[in-house]
């Protein structure tokens, strides 16, 4: 019999007692669930992704030209960019163009770029995955106000890399996935972070 109290809700077995074994049996299907979620959004990812192959060195060190992704489509379906994230984007009045990029400003934010420094509402960005190779060129001074939909992308080789800093930020419409996985070369397999 189930019965509904103002705090509780339960059930009972015969005699009143808690049927124990009831509620040990769900509390397995749940573990079981929980436990088969990471799969399951692999999974999700898997199905949803698309193959890219890196073309040029605007992502050298982290990826090299000739590097094969793996591109979840769904990745932003139920959360948005974080900082970090290595992204494919349309290229911003260019459908057909497509660039892999890395997000650095969210929105909201001011992403400033102060004698080669990145600083993101005026702290300074900690960026290992440049692997020592300079923040950004020059002396200037450049800032920008992040919108509500923008985010800032750049390339890790800010050398060699065409990126919000000659376009502009990028509204979250122009995001096309994240790249999660590197499935070629083989010595290179891994997840992208």
């Amino acid at each position: 019999m189930a019965f509904v109290g103002q705090d509780h809700v339960g059930v009972t077995g015969k005699g009143g007692r808690a049927d124990r074994t009831g509620q040990r049996a769900a509390a397995r299907g749940w573990i079981g669930l929980l436990a088969r979620a990471p799969a399951l959004g692999v999974v999700v990812d898997l199905l949803s992704s698309r193959l890219y192959v890196v073309r040029g060195d605007s992502m050298t060190p982290s990826l090299q030209p000739g590097n094969q992704l793996l591109v979840s489509r769904a990745a932003y379906a139920a959360s948005r960019p974080s900082r970090g994230d290595v992204v494919i984007v349309r290229g911003p009045g260019n459908t057909v163009a497509r660039y892999l990029k890395r997000v650095v400003g969210q929105p909201g934010e001011e992403v400033r770029i102060l004698d080669g420094a990145l600083l993101i509402d005026g702290a300074r960005m900690n960026e290992p995955y440049l692997g020592g190779l300079p923040a950004s060129v020059g002396m200037g001074d450049s800032a920008w106000e992040l919108g509500p939909d923008e985010y800032f992308v750049l390339g890790d080789n800010r050398l060699r890399s065409i990126d919000s800093r000659e376009y502009g930020p990028v509204g979250a419409r122009l995001i096309v996935g994240k790249a999660w996985f590197r499935y070629w070369p083989l010595q290179s397999w891994g997840a992208i972070g």
